[in-house]
């Protein structure tokens, strides 16, 4: 298993690199001329897409978890975490917040995300 404190920098890597993706993305959009409404919605999309989707990057790494050599991978099969996998750990993360980031102070060390996709981080080989 991955140590608390690299799992902890990671995810606050990736949620910097979430807020830097949506202020590009405004930016960019925002010379477009579109209207301020619109370019909030897409900044978001985007910002929001990268947090869920990220750990299903190569090797189940997210830029954080790269960062920090540790990985994502499927409880059972050890496969690299996937797409439908990195979607369901990270959505928990966005809509519970804390309660579900509390878990991982349990005796399992796993977020409510991971029981959920079935995933646990680990340090790379």
């Amino acid at each position: 298993m991955a140590p608390l404190r690299y799992r902890f920098l990671a995810q606050m890597v990736d949620s910097l690199i979430s807020g830097l993706i949506f202020i590009g993305v405004f930016y960019v959009l925002s010379e477009a001329k579109l209207d301020t409404e619109s370019i909030r919605i897409y900044s978001l999309a985007f910002a929001v897409s990268y947090y869920l989707l990220s750990d299903s990057l190569p090797k189940g790494r997210s830029l954080g978890k790269w960062i920090f050599k540790i990985s994502v991978i499927d409880k059972k099969t050890g496969a690299y975490c996937s797409l439908v996998q990195s979607l369901f750990r990270n959505l928990l993360c966005i809509t519970l917040g804390f309660i579900d980031s509390a878990f991982i102070l349990g005796k399992k060390r796993r977020r409510l995300g991971d029981l959920l996709a079935r995933t646990i981080v680990i340090k790379d080989r």
